[in-house]
Order: C-alpha cells, then sequence, then structure tokens
C-alpha cells in the first residue's frame, strides 16, 4: 500500500514538472535550513538565526542598506556577546585580546575566504590569494621593494612630490576657490606609487589645479564591488556596459574600469622594456617582478595586472584619506595644530618645501608621529573585518566566560573599526586626541600599539605600510611647516569625515563634497 501510495506522488509529480522542482526546491532548504541550525560545525555559536540560515541577511544589509552590515555586527556583539556567527560560514569576534591569535606573525597558516575577495577582482593578487604557500610565494619577491630600507631610498622622489604639491596648493593662495584636499592630496599619491611600481607616473600633480585623480574613481569601484560580493554576476554585467553608455551613466564608474585595463597596459608596456632592453636609471617593481625567477604562469599580464590594480588602489587611498581626516582634525583644532607647528618649527628651521628633512628623520618627531597614528585610527585603514582561516588545526578564542575552539577551515574576522572605537582602550574614541598615543614625558608610547589594526597585523599586513608612512610624514609635515597658519575650512564639518558605512574602504555620508579648504 505504501508503495502504491508512494508511486502514486511520484506520477503526479511526473505530470507537473513545475510542482516537482517545487517540492524539490522546498526540500532542499529544509534540509540545509536544519543542516546550518542544528549539524553545521558553526551551529554551536551565539548569533541570529537569520545569519546562520542565510546570506541574504547579510546582503539586506550590505546591499540594500549599502554598507552598514559591519554596524549591524557591532550591534549584535552587544546582544550576542563577544563572538558570534554572521553569516552561515563565519564568525566575528570583538575582543583585543584575540588580535594576535587571529593575526600571527610566524608559525601558524592563516588562509583568507576567496568569497570575500574574487567579486572585487583581486583574487590573484598577494592581497587576494586565499591559500596560504601560494600567497607566501607571491607575497616575497614584493616586500623587499616595501622594505623600510628600501623605501628610504625613494627621498628624492617624495621630496619631489611634495614640493611639487605645495607649489600647486601655492597657486590656489588668495583665490577664494576651495580645494579639495583628498583630490589633491590623492594626485601626490598616485603620482609616487605609479613611479615606484612601473618607472612611469600618471602626472596628476602636473595639473596645479589638482582636480582629477584616481581618488573618486576608486570610492565609485568600491562601491560596486559591495554588489559583486554577494551577486558575482553582477561584475561580468557591470565590465560589460559599453563605453558610451557608461561615460553617461557613470564617469567615475567608467574612469575606475579605465583603471583596471590601464593597470593591464603598464605591465604590457614594462614587459615590452624588457624585450627590448630599454635601459632605466632605476629598477621598478614590476621590473622586478617580471625578471624574477616566479614560475611564468605568476608573471601573466592579467595577474600582474590585478597585482598592479590593487598596489595602485591601496597606495592611493590609504595616504590621501588618513591625511585628509589628519588636516581635518588640526584645522578645527587649533591648540593641537599649535602643538604640532611648534615641534616642527623647532626641528625644521626652514618652511621652504624643497628643504624639509627625510622622512626617516621626521618619524623620530613624537607629536607629528602621535598625530599620524591618530589620524590612521580614525580613518581605519580597511574597516571592514579581515577574516582569517586556519586551515589545519582550531583556532582557540578565550573569551571572558567561555572557551572556544574555532573549527579549522571556518573564517573568523576583526574589525579596525569596532576596535578603535573600544572605550576601554581608546577613551573619547571618536576625538582627535594625539596625546593618547603618547607617555608622561611626552614621548611615543607603545601602550596602544596592540590595538593598531589600520594596516591590519600579522603575514597578511599590509605590504605598502612603510611606503605609506614615508609619504604621510612627508607631506603632513611639509604641508604644516609651510601652510600651517594660511589653510582654514570651508563648509566642511565632522560629518564629512565621519565613517558613514563600508565599502572595503571608509565611506562617508553621500552626498559630501569632502574636506575643503581656502588657501590664505
Amino acid at each position: 500500500m505504501e508503495d502504491h501510495n508512494a508511486l502514486a506522488i511520484f506520477s503526479v509529480l511526473a505530470m507537473h514538472p513545475l510542482g516537482a522542482t517545487t517540492v524539490a526546491l522546498v526540500a532542499y532548504w529544509a534540509v540545509l535550513a536544519i543542516y546550518r541550525l542544528r549539524f553545521h560545525p558553526l551551529a554551536k555559536f551565539p548569533g541570529p538565526k537569520i545569519a546562520s540560515l542565510t546570506y541574504l541577511f547579510e546582503a539586506y544589509h550590505d546591499v540594500l542598506r549599502p554598507g552598514q552590515y559591519t554596524a549591524v555586527i557591532i550591534m549584535l556583539h552587544k546582544r550576542y556577546g563577544p563572538i558570534i556567527r554572521i553569516n552561515p560560514d563565519e564568525l566575528h569576534v570583538s575582543d583585543p585580546n584575540f588580535i594576535d591569535a587571529l593575526y600571527p606573525s610566524t608559525g601558524k597558516k592563516r588562509e583568507i575566504s576567496p568569497w570575500f575577495f574574487k567579486p572585487m577582482g583581486i583574487a590573484e593578487t598577494h592581497f587576494g590569494t586565499a591559500d596560504h604557500d601560494l600567497h607566501r610565494m607571491r607575497r616575497a619577491p614584493l616586500s623587499r621593494f616595501f622594505s623600510k630600507a628600501m623605501v628610504a631610498r625613494l627621498e628624492p622622489s617624495l621630496k619631489q612630490h611634495a614640493t611639487k604639491f605645495c607649489r600647486n596648493l601655492e597657486t590656489w593662495s588668495g583665490t577664494a576657490n576651495a580645494l579639495d584636499l583628498v583630490t589633491s592630496i590623492s594626485c601626490f599619491s598616485a603620482d609616487i606609487i605609479t613611479e615606484y611600481l612601473f618607472g612611469r607616473c600618471y602626472n596628476f600633480l602636473d595639473d596645479p589645479k589638482m582636480k582629477v585623480s584616481l581618488y573618486q574613481p576608486i570610492h565609485v569601484g568600491a562601491e560596486a564591488t559591495i554588489a559583486f560580493k554577494h551577486f558575482p554576476p553582477y561584475m561580468k554585467l557591470f565590465l560589460s556596459i559599453p563605453t558610451f553608455v557608461m561615460k553617461r551613466l557613470s564617469p567615475d564608474s567608467e574612469m575606475w574600469r579605465q583603471f583596471r585595463l590601464d593597470s593591464r597596459t603598464r605591465v604590457r608596456e614594462v614587459k615590452e622594456d624588457i624585450r627590448r632592453n630599454v635601459p632605466k636609471s632605476r629598477t621598478t617593481v614590476f621590473h622586478d617582478l617580471l625578471t624574477s625567477n616566479l614560475p611564468e604562469s605568476e608573471k601573466s599580464t592579467e595577474r600582474l595586472g590585478m597585482e598592479a590594480q590593487a598596489l595602485v588602489g591601496a597606495g592611493i587611498e590609504t595616504t590621501a584619506w588618513s591625511l585628509s581626516v589628519d588636516m581635518f582634525h588640526l584645522l578645527s583644532l587649533p591648540d593641537t595644530m599649535a602643538k604640532l607647528r611648534a615641534e616642527l618649527e623647532a626641528a625644521i628651521p626652514s618652511s621652504v618645501p624643497s628643504k624639509m628633512p627625510p622622512w626617516t628623520t621626521l618619524e623620530k618627531l613624537p607629536y607629528l608621529t602621535a598625530c599620524i597614528h591618530e589620524g590612521l585610527r580614525l580613518s581605519y585603514g580597511v574597516p571592514s573585518r579581515l577574516a582569517r582561516i586556519s586551515p589545519d588545526e582550531p583556532m582557540i578564542y578565550r573569551g571572558p566566560d567561555k572557551t572556544w575552539a574555532i573549527p579549522p577551515g571556518y573564517a573568523v574576522g576583526m574589525s579596525a573599526f569596532d576596535i578603535h572605537h573600544k572605550e576601554s582602550i581608546f577613551p573619547e574614541s571618536r576625538k582627535y586626541i594625539p596625546e593618547r598615543w603618547l607617555d608622561d614625558n611626552g614621548m611615543m608610547s607603545k601602550r596602544l600599539d596592540p590595538y593598531f589594526l589600520s594596516f591590519s597585523k600579522g603575514s597578511r599586513n599590509c605590504l605598502g605600510m612603510n611606503l605609506a608612512y614615508a609619504e604621510l610624514y612627508t607631506l603632513l609635515a611639509t604641508v604644516v611647516r609651510c601652510f600651517g597658519d594660511r589653510l582654514e575650512l570651508f563648509e566642511t564639518t565632522a560629518e564629512d569625515v565621519a565613517f558613514h558605512h563600508d565599502a572595503f574602504i571608509p565611506a562617508v555620508k553621500p552626498g559630501s563634497k569632502g574636506v575643503r579648504v581656502l588657501v590664505k
């Protein structure tokens, strides 16, 4: 009888394929839901059931409420505790004591989730490589170029570009026109990083107005990747839109697409220079990569084009935004600006940009260093969770009430935005207080270093950290020493530098016109 009933059911379903498909899908989702809630290796971890059930919870807060999931995660921690499940296959920890375990420098393998980086188009870069050993192989030949010793050799280039920036700044003097600091500073950082990578500079600083750079297109591209992450086919659609259509819809989006293509073009040009034996005054990063003993598969134009895209994008964004945050707060806080100017005037007799001391000397100035650290803290670097996977062994999280074993193979992340606003570590965390980085004698203290995540930590920390510091020291010291009493904010408020949403890089409120200044 039971066999007869089952046969009858199958006969009915066979006659109604749409109904059969519906039943199959319902059964699949029911089984998947039961597995994720009851039997999944992460089922024991606290968090909202909806996040454990489906990625759509994250997609809703990321796509329909653009970039708000990072803020939602912080709110969920207040309800569920320091370790929570934020999607079916990922955990998040809000505990500064877990930083070293999550981001070890040596001795432990750490991988990343391809789901997080592949839709950004950088999965084949050192930064986006999931596998631990492949990441080490790809990062190694780049690392020497971004060591402190190698970056110190860039001093002439840094000084030259800082001098050119100040020369451009002078042309704005007395014009009553407002200068967009973020865009203009990004001209400086773009020219430096492209010259170093390819031996060919974008020359954005050649325009005294400094109104055109890659900063805004990079941000537009970053905003688009929010949707790419959750709906990967959207990226193919985005890239397939004809140029003349995209130029009308969004000129910045088209400029970002051209930037992607130009990254590949630059790699081809370096390859052609090598083929033709074109002499170089100095070796560039990509010349060195292409003549290294990396496997030929690692030297493809597409892979190295991705690498170029990631390095240029990161090299522009971090410096430009951090320095803009610094300048906003310094111009808003006269006493803080006065302290920094006093330190710089005592250490640097000349106010001529070309006579500034090297950045390796500037980094010994404690108040300047404190200002740079505070600007980096409030600009976050990457505010998104930077998740890691332990492929072979559990990660152990020792919480205040319970010890958790995080299964191997599953992602767990922490967020700079979350840690940088822990009031127990950074009191009055929303305020710009350089003094928090100093000891009682006014010298730099290392007390807060373990909680400083602007460049991440561990074996996958920011490759370009030394270059970023070199640019930050050089330009902040030069601008404040030479123009500190001649700049004033123009129609700019704290909202224009406040974190509004997470586009992998920090994004401010829609409609913000940026940090704008008048030059007296």
